[in-house]
């Protein structure tokens, strides 16, 4: 579990490459450290070693989806997460159900305001900004 005064750790699992970049340019004000998965694969290896804070996660991954990373996160004893994002392009209402019975704390859709991001971020993680 991080120290009261350690870095808030945040991962992004998204697969597109330029929009990561603009997820990594709105959240570079912010006091976090952000890492990057682009692959659910990736993300389940890289989570049990960070242990972040927050979750930033797309829903349709190259080789799964957010909501399985979600489910096997979950049930990680060592892992526990302040916050999970959605961030996707997804707009049905029945993602936004799934997000509910999941206690996501946001659902963004893309293509997404970056204001919005940050202070979803920013209010998830408590931060003074």
């Amino acid at each position: 579990m991080p120290q009261e005064n350690a870095i808030p750790q945040v991962v992004s699992v998204e697969d597109d490459a330029h929009l990561y970049t603009l997820i990594e340019m709105t959240l570079r004000p912010l006091p976090i450290k952000l890492h990057h998965a682009s692959t659910a694969h990736d993300a389940l290896e890289m989570i049990p070693a960070i242990k972040p804070d927050l979750l930033i996660l797309d829903i349709n991954l190259p080789d799964g989806y957010g909501w399985d990373v979600l489910k096997v996160v979950d049930e990680m004893d060592d892992v526990l997460v302040k916050g999970v994002i959605m961030l996707t392009a997804q707009k049905s209402p029945a993602h936004r159900v799934i997000a509910r019975l999941q206690s996501v704390t946001a659902y963004i859709t893309k293509p997404f305001k970056p204001k919005e991001l940050r202070a979803m971020v920013a209010e998830t993680l408590k931060l003074d900004i």
